[in-house]
């Protein structure tokens, strides 16, 4: 069984920089973090680098995260990630999947999706 926090659409969690930051509470690191991960589109302060897990009810999520399609849907559906959902995967998914350019995001759903359909 996973140990990990896998977010609704396959991130997972454990190994976020904002997410790892936000619970050690690491000032540096989310300094780092804001700058790392600003461009000419989007900039961002250490104070947004803030983020408990797309799971969780209350709490300060990352910018995209808050406002993240895919976790609005899945929070609707009642479901614990896009793995488990019948449209699986969705457009809006590949789209965010096709943005995050990370296959293992992709790869820790489909892993999710087989375990439950072997479970």
């Amino acid at each position: 069984m996973r140990k990990e926090r896998i977010a609704y659409c396959g991130v997972n969690c454990s190994n976020c920089p904002a997410y790892v930051a936000t619970l050690k509470g690491q000032e540096n690191v989310r300094i780092k973090i804001a700058a790392l991960w600003s461009d000419k589109e989007n900039q961002y302060d250490a104070c947004e680098i803030s983020c408990k897990g797309c799971h969780e009810p209350w709490g300060k999520k990352f910018r995209h995260c808050a406002e993240c399609k895919v976790r609005a849907c899945a929070r609707k559906k009642l479901i614990a990630t896009c793995a488990e959902c019948s449209e699986y995967p969705c457009n809006q998914l590949k789209e965010l999947l096709e943005t995050l350019n990370n296959k293992i995001v992709r790869a820790n759903l489909d892993e999710l999706r087989c375990n439950n359909k072997a479970g």
